[in-house]
């Protein structure tokens, strides 16, 4: 056997990641990293243990075909059970969505924190501040944070995810360094070993020194056409339809967001905005291509549905705090008034209030 090949390694030469959350971005992402032939994934899944266990999942994708009955190598009912034969994981990877207001991301790894078996944290996670409990918890290990630009689905039954179209991967180092804290060999090391693993995937990833930017100049669109969508339940495009004073509220509220953008410096001219890799213009100009995107007339059996209208229409909780809240509380500290963010976030917590207690009509 040529181990030079990494399709060719035995488990005793692959890297040990711990993956915690097996929904659609999860299988993908578990999925890519067994496809590397370097690491040997170890899944914590609850709610869909025996169909991982038992049989695996169907993956449809543009780019690798159809994978059917993949599964990771070890799949496990809870952290305590994947943790028990001492096997010291290089990554943990957390796939979950961020729910702080249902249960925060280092309570959801407290497991794995305690156990000392994992040598660096990483995130793949929508929103604003979701690493910030966690490096609280982990102190000087390292922490890397993602973010997925990607089409993934899970069907009703759980055993099909689908995944349209050309994935990329953003990731950094948190906090990002600095000239006071510059980034330790520790944390290079892990960055390294995450880019290679994804690049020997045939993965699309990009790396960034301000992994909090990127977070913010994503959140731009999930914070606006997410929730407006999440509210009105409504397809984008017939917003193109309503009076002119209609669509200015609208446009108020995303000049809101990108406007404490750039007042804060997490948006600047010049940037350069993925995940097309474009740069970026003043506040103006991108306000008017988020509209334009807003109310563009999709193919209708292409209809972009956020995943955030998904878990609402399936009465789950969603990620109101990191992709609003967040948002507030930014303008809060810099005293930078957001009217329209507010009550959309008021809204917003009054529907995750709903769904968190089954309040029904």
């Amino acid at each position: 056997m040529d181990i030079s090949h990494p399709a060719a390694r035995s488990d005793s030469t692959k890297v040990n990641i711990l993956l915690i959350g097996l929904g659609s971005i999860g299988t993908i992402y578990g999925y890519l990293l067994e496809k590397s032939g370097r690491a040997r994934v170890t899944a914590v899944a609850r709610s869909n243990y025996s169909l991982y266990k038992e049989h695996g999942v169907r993956i449809d994708t543009d780019r690798f075909g159809v994978v059917d009955a993949w599964r990771p190598s070890r799949v496990f009912k809870s952290q305590e059970e994947a943790l028990a034969d001492g096997t010291h994981y290089t990554f943990c990877v957390l796939c979950t969505k961020c729910l702080p207001d249902v249960r925060s991301n280092a309570k959801v790894l407290a497991p794995t924190i305690e156990s000392g078996q994992v040598s660096t944290f990483l995130l793949i996670q929508n929103g604003l501040g979701v690493e910030e409990d966690l490096k609280a918890a982990i102190g000087s290990t390292p922490l890397l944070s993602c973010l997925a630009w990607i089409s993934g689905v899970t069907n009703p039954a759980g055993d099909v995810v689908t995944w349209r179209g050309i994935e990329k991967l953003g990731v950094g180092l948190y906090p990002p360094p600095s000239r006071a804290q510059p980034m330790c060999g520790r944390s290079e090391a892990a960055l390294d070993m995450w880019v290679s693993l994804m690049k020997s995937a045939d993965a699309n990833v990009i790396t960034t020194d301000d992994v909090v930017s990127m977070r913010y100049a994503k959140n731009v669109w999930t914070a606006t056409q997410a929730t407006l969508q999440g509210l009105t339940r409504t397809p984008q495009p017939c917003f193109a339809l309503v009076d002119e004073s209609s669509q200015q509220l609208i446009k108020d509220f995303m000049t809101e967001v990108v406007a404490l953008g750039y007042a804060t410096g997490l948006l600047w001219e010049g940037m350069t905005v993925q995940p097309a890799g474009t740069t970026a213009g003043g506040p103006e100009s991108i306000v008017q291509g988020m509209w334009e995107k807003f109310v563009s007339k999709p193919n209708p059996a292409k209809t972009h549905k956020w995943s955030m209208l998904v878990d609402i229409e399936q009465g789950r909780p969603f990620e109101v705090e990191v992709v609003l809240g967040a948002v507030v509380k930014l303008a809060q500290e810099k005293n930078f008034p957001v009217p329209n963010t507010r009550f959309a976030y008021a809204l917003m917590k009054g529907m995750q209030q709903g769904i968190l207690h089954k309040v029904q009509f």
